[in-house]
């Protein structure tokens, strides 16, 4: 089906702009599939022939994923003693379990930590 799908795009895209390399975005799964026929089809389906994309969501949820680094940096025991979320809640953010609140924490975690650095900044500046 995805090797279908990747054809009638190529019809397509050739039919109105001659020359342009097709641009797939697809979700995890597809994405791997996609790939495979990439891998297995070079010839007509290669990595010159197409670009695929991951979805804006996996995207999202495999760059959070790689925020694993903060496992054991008791980033999730600041967010409990800041009441911004229970142990459990907090902990699931290492996972990324739930996107929307991953964001969130860390959008929080980042804001907190700009208002801390300008306020440091900011009694350096008048200690001069």
């Amino acid at each position: 089906m995805i090797r279908h799908a990747m054809c009638v795009v190529k019809q397509a895209v050739h039919h109105l702009n001659p020359g342009q390399v097709p641009v797939l975005t697809l979700d995890q799964p597809l994405f791997a599939i996609a790939k495979q026929i990439q891998w297995n089809w070079p010839n007509d389906y290669g990595e010159d022939k197409f670009v695929m994309l991951l979805g804006g969501l996996h995207l999202e949820m495999a760059s959070l994923a790689t925020i694993d680094l903060l496992d054991g940096s008791g980033w999730a025991h600041a967010l409990t003693q800041a009441n911004i979320a229970t142990p459990g809640t907090a902990e699931s953010f290492l996972k990324t379990a739930h996107v929307t609140w991953t964001r969130h924490a860390h959008q929080v975690t980042a804001s907190a930590l700009s208002i801390l650095l300008h306020t440091a900044y900011d009694a350096y500046s008048c200690g001069e």
